[in-house]
This record gives C-alpha cells, structure tokens and sequence, in this order.
C-alpha cells in the first residue's frame, strides 16, 4: 500500500479531473535525494503520525508499503523490493535477516538501555513490548489462565488464538518466549500446543484480540499494546502476564544494504529513537520507550517478570523452528 493520498488530492484540485498524469506526479514528486521507500508491518494508528512529523521535519518525502513482517522481510531479501528501511519486527525476526541490513549505530544510541541494543548494530530498537495473554473474562470466570503451561492445557484445547508464526513476527516472538519460559523438549511442547489451537491460527496479534472479545476464542497471546488499546476502546478481555515470565523483546527499523537512500534511513532512525518520539510512544500508543531517560506511563505495570530472553536463539534457529512447526502442523492434519 503506497501511502500517496495527500499527493494525488492536491494533484486532482490543481487539474480539475480524476486522472492523475505523470507529468503532475513528477512536478509535485521532491528529487530522489529527498525520498525514502519504508516497509512496515506497524498499523496506520502507529506509523502514519510518526511519518508525517518526519516529513515536515525533514521535507523527506516517505512511500509506505504495509505488510507482515515475515512477507516484507522476504521481499527484502530476494533482493528487488526497492526498501530503503524496515520499521517493524521484532528484533528476532530482523536478526534472522541481519545479512540483508547495514550496521548503523544512530545519534540517540547513548540513551538507549543496552539491553534492546543488537551487538552488530544490524537493526535500532524502536519500542518494547511484552507478550501477554489475554481472555474474555464473560466466558471465563473462574480457572483464568496464568501463564503459558495454560497454553498446553487440555482443558483449553479448541479455545485458544495464536498469531502465525510463518505469517507474523509477534506470533513467532509468542512462540519462542513460550518454548524458552517453560524448556523442556522443543518438538514435544510445540505438538501439544498445536494439538491445543485446533487450527486457531490468526494472520496477525492484533486479530486475536477480536476473535475474544466475540467469544469465538477464549484465551489467546498478542501483545501488551495490542491488549492496552483495546481495552481503552472498551474490548471485554482480560490481561495476563504469565507467572512463568514473558518476553519485552523490541521491535526495531533496520536500513536495507545497497538501498538508494541510506543517508535518510539514518536520518529516521535518528527521528524514532529522539526523546520526544519515543515520549509519545509511552504516553499515546500504549508502547515502552527503549531510552533510559522516558519515563513508564501509570497505566503500564512496572514489576512485570521477564525470562532471560535468548535473542540471537530465536534469531539464527527460526528457519528450523518453523519447519519444525510446519511439519508438526501436518501431522495433526491441520
């Protein structure tokens, strides 16, 4: 999706028809030093404002295209995408594809806690966000969940979203804190909890918190934010943070190799990791800074357990663990 609209609107008003020419477009279009191509996997709500400071800020003229994160990410690597910079992902997903990415340590790195930082500097961190379960507390009123061994409960079996791990990074974030909170045999821990979805896979975190709240599902893994938000626009569901522990992995931006416009990716990175940005993170998107100096919003718990996340585990074993999954979803017939 090619985010144009504000440009066609003033084409159209200055020629008076419905048909946009390309010699309008090349007149309004800045020159190529000033663009930068940008894939996402974040929502509108989340991009859109944080681009369009960026533009007025720079005079750099930003094209979108939104996708998940495992699809934009293997468009970068086959090579022909034209990506400039990657905004989304968690920071496993973007380390898998760290050969594709240049190393940029950005102007605001000084600030960033050190533990969202990667070593190579292959990708920046932009936010923090703890994997959660949620349920819907109309269906489920005694016997909640509390953690991911719920996940492998029989008792559950049928009642459970999950985002796609091959499909959504957050839904592969899910799946790897839940293998690293609870250990154990990897290939025996993911056949139970296939056995448990049933099928229930959704192509995104963010589509579980729907399927709740309707009562389609009763239990279900998606992120903080995503949970955060929806229940201040009045979802019915319930918040969990595991007792086993959880995941804060951050997502980050991460600028192609070889791309046209590096200089600019730099600048954006520099942009989404500057105080005043990531102070509206924390305080409008229900998202946790990466910077030591922001404080945590009142509506945000401070006290949540984190496991000792393994990073690069997640990242150098993903093609194995989704094959893994891949198969252990064919034998149950799914």
């Amino acid at each position: 999706m090619k985010r144009m609209l504000a440009l066609l609107c003033a084409i159209l008003l200055l020629s008076g028809c419905g048909v946009v020419r390309e010699q309008d477009y090349a007149a309004f279009a800045p020159e190529k030093s000033k663009r930068l191509n940008v894939f996402t996997s974040h929502k509108a709500e989340v991009y859109e404002p944080i681009i369009r400071e960026f533009e007025q800020r720079t005079g750099i003229w930003v094209d979108v295209t939104t996708d998940g994160t495992e699809t934009l990410l293997e468009r970068i690597a086959a090579g022909d995408s034209g990506c400039d910079l990657m905004l989304g992902g968690g920071a496993d997903s973007l380390s898998a594809f760290g050969d594709y990415f240049q190393s940029y340590a950005g102007t605001e790195e000084e600030y960033i806690e050190a533990k969202f930082l990667d070593g190579s500097d292959r990708w920046s961190p932009f936010s923090a966000l703890p994997v959660v379960l949620v349920y819907n507390p109309v269906l489920v009123r005694v016997n909640p969940p509390e953690g991911w061994e719920s996940l492998l409960d029989e008792a559950w079996k049928g009642k459970i979203a999950l985002a796609d791990p091959r499909v959504s990074g957050s839904g592969y974030t899910a799946v790897c804190t839940l293998l690293q909170a609870l250990g154990g045999g990897e290939r025996e821990t993911l056949a139970r909890l296939i056995e448990n979805l049933d099928g229930t896979l959704m192509p995104d975190s963010g589509d579980v918190i729907g399927r709740i709240s309707e009562g389609k599902s009763y239990l279900g893994v998606t992120l903080e934010e995503t949970a955060l938000k929806a229940i201040a626009a009045g979802y019915d569901i319930a918040i969990v943070y595991p007792k086993e522990g959880t995941s804060a992995l951050p997502d980050g931006a991460a600028i192609v190799k070889g791309c046209s416009h590096p200089e600019n990716a730099a600048l954006f990175i520099d942009f989404i990791q500057g105080k005043d940005v990531q102070s509206r993170l924390a305080e409008h998107f229900c998202r946790r800074s990466v910077r030591s100096d922001v404080n945590l919003p009142a509506h945000m718990p401070e006290n949540v357990k984190l496991i000792d996340y393994d990073m690069e585990q997640a990242g150098a074993g993903k093609t194995a663990l989704l094959a893994l999954w891949t198969e252990l979803m064919g034998e149950s017939g799914l």
